[in-house]
This record gives C-alpha cells, sequence and structure tokens, in this order.
C-alpha cells in the first residue's frame, strides 16, 4: 500500500521580504521572512519541481508543484 501525497494547492509568492504561499479557498497563509531562511533547496521530482526552505527554528517546509527551473525572482529575493 503507497500513500499518495497531500496536495493543497494554492498561490505561491516572492517578495523583496520573503516569500508566501495561500491555500486555494482561503486558510492560513504561511508567510517566510528573508532573514529567517538557513538554507533553500531547489530540485527536480517527479514531473515538477520542489522548493525546499529550512528556517532558523528547524522546521523545513517542501513546496512542490513548480513547472521550470528555478524563477529569475527566487534568486533576485533570496
Amino acid at each position: 500500500m503507497t500513500l499518495a501525497p497531500v496536495q493543497n494547492p494554492g498561490q505561491f509568492k516572492v517578495y523583496s521580504g520573503g516569500l508566501a504561499w495561500k491555500r486555494q479557498g482561503g486558510g492560513k497563509t504561511i508567510e517566510i521572512d528573508k532573514a529567517d531562511v538557513t538554507v533553500v533547496t531547489w530540485m527536480k521530482v517527479p514531473r515538477a519541481y520542489q522548493l525546499g526552505v529550512r528556517i532558523k527554528d528547524g522546521l523545513f517546509y517542501r513546496f512542490i508543484g513548480f513547472r521550470e527551473q528555478v524563477p529569475p525572482t527566487l534568486h533576485v529575493c533570496l
């Protein structure tokens, strides 16, 4: 038995102070301040790309479903 990954479609935004993700249909917004980011990873996963963000308190966020290489705005922000 295999479990399907949890999918929470939403909108991802990169801005000068960090990044944010808001779930489609409302709900809690995840906001990550640029100053809190310690590690950023970008990798190819099956049929998409994944952005991993580790913050100072040890939490690791995975944002999966990007369709292209690293967005230019991500380089500028982080």
